[in-house]
């Protein structure tokens, strides 16, 4: 319980880092073009950022992994200023928006994946017709029989009587 509150806040801290180094080549790169405006001597004098411009110009762009938490947490963050169930296809464009967006040929079936595994924690829920929403955290019983429960000191707990790839002991 406490294991997956603790991966939780991790991710939620790896999401942030990787906001903050984003951020910083973000500043670099701009510090780099304002120094290469404003005259050839200023860009002589830091040779260091001119080969690495020269290396990334001539080799293709080299894409880096995004941050373990970073997509989920952006889809909470988005979810939870939403009123409405909001369909797939809205949160993919907000996660283009706000560089999160997963990095791959075809990123709504990653995000439908990453939607789909949300939903089995008990994150969120499918309003029907790929609309989604944040569970409520004031529904009494749920009907669809499901052993998650959430809580307002932290995240979902799901309970199970069986273990992953494993089978409940018959007693004979």
């Amino acid at each position: 319980m406490a294991g997956s509150f603790e991966e939780q806040l991790s991710s939620e801290l790896n999401g942030i880092q990787a906001e903050i180094e984003r951020l910083e080549n973000k500043r670099r790169l701009i510090q780099e073009l304002l120094s290469n405006e404003s005259g050839s001597g200023a860009a002589a004098a830091s040779p260091p950022p001119r080969r690495r411009a020269a290396r990334r110009a001539g080799a293709a762009p080299k894409r880096t992994r995004r941050p373990r938490g970073l997509i989920t947490g952006k889809v909470r963050e988005f979810l939870g200023s939403q009123s409405e169930p909001v369909h797939a296809t809205a949160i993919l464009q907000y996660l283009e928006e706000q560089d999160a967006a997963p990095q791959s040929a075809k990123p709504m079936p990653t995000l439908q994946s990453t939607l789909q595994r949300m939903k089995e924690m008990g994150e969120i829920e499918n309003a029907g017709r790929n609309r989604w929403n944040l569970r409520s955290s004031s529904g009494g019983g749920d009907a669809g029989g499901s052993s998650a429960t959430v809580r307002s000191d932290g995240p979902p707990v799901v309970t199970s009587t069986t273990t992953f790839g494993s089978r409940p002991s018959v007693s004979q």
